[in-house]
């Protein structure tokens, strides 16, 4: 039996060996595919596999410098394109420049010669004849070297050569000339001019929260009038990127901001022109991810993940793990196929059972594993940096930088050692959580660290066209200039992969090149002309230069410990100039006693504690107007608002914002306020219909209620427009109808009944010239002892001598208006020569204040001052410092009707309300030295 069985285990060993035999024979010699593929698509696959394994050998290089190639043999490959769409470009000689190269070079008494798209030489004393020559180099270069894709439209009309008489000459007299500005962050065409729902863009929310593979440049609108405003400001190019209500919001692309005679997209793009082969440079692929808040609220308030960060991390994993699987059957396609083919020759195609695999569905992220995109991620908070940084060494990607970013300075050292870069605002918060820990000195501890920082505008969040604006105002807070200018030039230009082209003057790179009409870090620094790719698209006279702001005086002394102290008399004395009120400077000293102001001027006396302010000037405390202070602390959370009321309870008389009203307790809005010198907050809170409710006017550095109301009914606020269509008046129709009957037969013990009788300004916002005039003659009529003020106003300026006559005031909001909707269309864009909006109405009579838009954004008010008149006038001298304190002082207080209030002016007998500054007092570079608020006196006050 047992021998038996021995027989038959050898038996079926043997069976075994030799099934395993047949099979190895079998693998070894396989047949034909049951369908095979066409030899074409095979060897369409194998050249797919080729040209990996050669982007694969050099990808690391190629991030490192950007993709720059070896010698740009063809020029600027653009502008060739835009000469065979018939444009035609000047050859330029820029002289007397002083040169900003935009890495933190100056150059003084230099020249720049442009021509065929790029910069052909600097140097000095250069003549026509210099451009001509070193045009006829360039000429010779790049005639060799069309690329086969240039070769289909007529060399004759890309380029010719010129001769001296062609050559234009800008003697721009020491004026500063730098680079165009680049902005890694805008949704300009995708997002257009004037806000029309149906424009918009930006992100697809109906599907997945993961779209990699979309494409911004379906979006882009190249006939958007935004492209044109921004290149006003100097930006010459900007990388446009999908939105963040999605975790992967699809590709962005790179553009020039110029528009062409063909009217489309592709023909703006920064890569247009450009070789596959790598002759003319790395051809990048640009892609926008978002973390945090936006995701999760959308998808989470549809019951959808991610509702949560946890669900964002997984959702995140789950789709470039189907990426990577993706590229693995990549990988193992080209394995297979080279194998076949080294086996089987020219019959291999038979042998493989499926094409190349390339879904368009995982192309975009595939190409991110390839290193082929430069990735650009909407974060905030550590915690998503942190997430994102695992799913970058998880899944092997680079990513080039974190996008608005308000806490990497608290992670600092590690963005810098995993060269992430970030893109951020220079003071722009608390418009959410994620906004919340923002600080103006996140630059500077960047940097410190070792990680790049560049500015952008996340346009029309801010408008692009003041990109220059954020790097300014991090300067201010201690950036260091060169650094600063960088973050809006070389740093973006960089990171975009375009650093070896744009970003910089320098010799061969792209005619981006930016005229400004004084330093541009300067307050009011706009272009006077612009050229991209060598074409001229902005070009103003060349005026007087404006005077050079002073320089700093020295700090005050003694310093008191932060946040200051309550003292029952004290003096500030060595002041250069008290700007007490409209059309009076003293100077000397001002006393105050008990919180009131006892004497102004150089006799005198020194009571209390005595501080010296070494030459500095004194302007009256800011106002801050028709701004939720006091009554909201983050925009997005509706635990730390007052909330929004109904019109209904507006109308009769139960909304007033002083018992919405909260101070103190560490409210990092009011911080930013009154250590910016806005003392006085005139709160208006939300409710989005015809009717707000009646504002309450209160010290912004007080920690309790009963310290701080100074008026507790300041005046009546409505809206007429789009933004006040509810239900209660869904039209503007109405809405005028609603105000006629409001105004003629008011309920007593209501707000409208203290309107007509006089007793409380009525503040309406109104944007469109043709509501204002209704308004001015309907108020006359109904209500003609009403004290109307316009706010917002962005079309004032059409209908000025009519508010001059009607005796008016207007308080713009904001200063610094774009065409966001049809009725602000009106906005007059600033630096484009002519008289500006401010101007306009202060030469027909009117008397003009300014506010800001963004609540937080009241720290910059004096500098929104200075934009809306000095920084306007062109060295006109139409406007002057005065001007620019008026507006946000005792203009504000005329209008409003604050001046019994102390504030606004600084009068002996009225409470003390008064800042003080080293010099100025408009412009950058000049800080807060004192504040004097009735007895309460800060020095020195620090934003954070």
């Amino acid at each position: 039996m047992r021998e038996r069985f021995h027989r038959l285990l050898i038996a079926l060993t043997a069976g075994v060996v030799l099934l395993l035999a047949v099979d190895a024979f079998w693998m070894s010699n396989p047949t034909p595919a049951a369908l095979g593929i066409t030899a074409d698509a095979f060897d369409a696959g194998l050249e797919q596999c080729a040209a990996n394994a050669r982007r694969a050998a050099s990808q690391d290089a190629l991030f490192s410098n950007g993709g720059a190639p070896k010698d740009r043999v063809n020029g600027n490959p653009r502008h060739a394109v835009l000469s065979a769409l018939n444009m035609s470009s000047t050859p330029i000689l820029i002289q007397h420049a002083t040169l900003y190269d935009g890495l933190g070079a100056k150059l003084t008494n230099t020249d720049i010669a442009l021509g065929y798209g790029v910069i052909l030489k600097i140097g000095t004393g250069l003549t026509a004849k210099d451009v001509v020559d070193a045009g006829n180099a360039h000429w010779d270069k790049i005639s060799k070297n069309h690329n086969t894709d240039l070769k289909k439209v007529s060399t004759t009309k890309m380029v010719s050569k010129f001769t001296v008489e062609n050559v234009e000459i800008i003697d721009v007299q020491g004026r500063v000339v730098s680079p165009g500005l680049v902005d890694m962050h805008s949704h300009t065409g995708a997002s257009s001019v004037p806000g029309f729902a149906a424009d918009e863009d930006t992100n697809e929310m109906s599907g997945s929260p993961t779209n990699p593979q979309l494409r911004v440049l379906d979006a882009i609108n190249p006939l958007d009038k935004g492209i044109e405003l921004i290149a006003l400001g100097g930006v010459t190019t900007s990388l446009v990127i999908p939105g963040s209500g999605t975790l992967m919001g699809g590709e962005g692309m790179a553009i020039k901001m110029i528009k062409t005679p063909s009217n489309s997209a592709e023909d703006m793009t920064l890569n247009r022109g450009m070789s596959e082969d790598g002759e003319d440079g790395k051809i990048w692929r640009y892609m926008k991810m978002a973390c945090g808040e936006n995701p999760k609220r959308y998808f989470g308030s549809i019951g959808k993940m991610p509702g949560s960060r946890m669900g964002s991390g997984w959702l995140f994993r789950q789709r470039l793990e189907e990426a990577r699987n993706a590229l693995r059957s990549q990988e193992d396609w080209c394995e297979t196929a080279d194998a076949l083919g080294r086996q089987f020759k020219s019959s291999a195609h038979q042998f493989i059972g499926n094409r190349y695999p390339d879904s368009l569905v995982d192309d975009s992220l595939v190409a991110l594993l390839r290193r082929d995109v430069r990735l650009q991620v909407h974060c905030y908070q550590v915690n998503d940096f942190e997430m994102m940084i695992r799913n970058k060494h998880e899944f092997d990607f680079p990513i080039i930088a974190f996008h608005h970013a308000t806490e990497a300075h608290l992670l600092a050292d590690k963005l810098a050692r995993e060269n992430i870069s970030v893109a951020i605002f220079a003071d722009h918060s608390l418009y959410k959580r994620e906004g919340y820990k923002h600080s103006v000195f996140a630059s500077q501890i960047l940097t410190k660290a070792g990680a790049k920082v560049a500015f952008k505008s996340d346009h029309p969040v801010l408008n692009a066209q003041h990109l220059i604006y954020e790097a300014q105002k991090a300067a201010h807070y201690g950036l260091d200039e060169a650094v600063a200018f960088a973050a809006v030039t070389s740093v973006p230009a960089e990171r975009i992969g375009a650093g070896w082209r744009i970003g910089r003057l320098q010799e061969g790179y792209d005619a981006d090149v930016v005229v400004w009409d004084r330093p541009p870090l300067q307050l009011g620094a706009h272009p006077l002309r612009v050229f991209i790719d060598g074409y001229t698209v902005k070009s103003l006279p060349i005026p007087l230069s404006p005077p050079q702001p002073l320089a700093p005086s020295p700090p005050i002394s003694p310093v008191l410990d932060f946040p200051g102290s309550l003292l029952p008399a004290y003096t500030v004395s060595n002041i250069s100039g008290i700007y007490t009120q409209e059309g009076q400077i003293l100077k000397g000293k001002i006393t105050v006693d008990n919180g009131i102001v006892t004497c102004i001027g150089e006799k005198c006396p020194i009571k209390g504690v005595h501080f010296n302010l070494n030459g500095g000037v004194v302007i009256p405390g800011l106002i801050g107007a028709s701004l939720p202070l006091g009554l909201e602390e983050i925009s997005a959370e509706d635990s730390t608002r007052d909330g929004d009321s109904a019109t209904s309870d507006a109308i009769e008389g139960n909304v007033k914002f002083k018992d919405g009203l909260r101070v103190g307790g560490g409210s990092k809005l009011l911080e930013y306020a009154w250590r910016s010198g806005v003392l006085t907050g005139v709160a208006v809170g939300g409710g989005g219909g015809l009717v707000q409710g009646v504002s309450v006017a209160f010290r912004t550095a007080a920690e309790r209620y009963n310290e701080a109301v100074l008026k507790a009914e300041v005046a009546l606020h409505m809206t007429i427009g789009t933004p006040a269509k509810e239900s209660f008046a869904q039209s503007v129709s109405s809405q005028l109808a609603h105000l006629r009957s409001l105004l003629t037969t008011p309920k007593a013990d209501t707000p409208f009944a203290e309107v007509v009788a006089g007793k409380i300004p009525l503040v309406i916002t109104v944007h469109d010239p043709s509501d204002i005039s209704k308004l001015l003659a309907l108020v006359s009529t109904a209500a003609p002892k009403a004290r109307l003020v316009l706010a917002g106003a962005t079309g004032a300026w059409a209908v000025a001598d009519e508010i001059a006559r009607a005796n008016v005031p207007v308080l713009l909001l904001p200063p610094r208006c774009q065409q966001g909707s049809w009725e602000q269309r009106w906005c007059r864009p600033y630096g484009n020569g002519g008289s500006s909006t401010y101007e306009i109405l202060k030469n027909a009579g009117v008397k003009v204040a300014i506010t800001v838009h963004e609540p937080d954004q009241v720290r910059s008010l004096l500098f929104e001052a200075g934009w809306a008149t000095v920084g306007e006038s062109l060295g006109g001298k139409l406007v002057d410092a005065m001007d620019a304190v008026g507006v946000v002082t005792w203009r504000v207080a005329d209008a409003l009707g604050l001046g019994d209030e102390g504030v606004g002016r600084i009068g002996v007998g009225k409470r003390a309300s008064f800042i003080g500054l080293n010099g100025g007092p408009v412009g950058f570079g000049y800080t807060l030295q004192v504040i004097g608020d009735g007895s309460y006196v800060t020095t020195q006050p620090v934003q954070d």
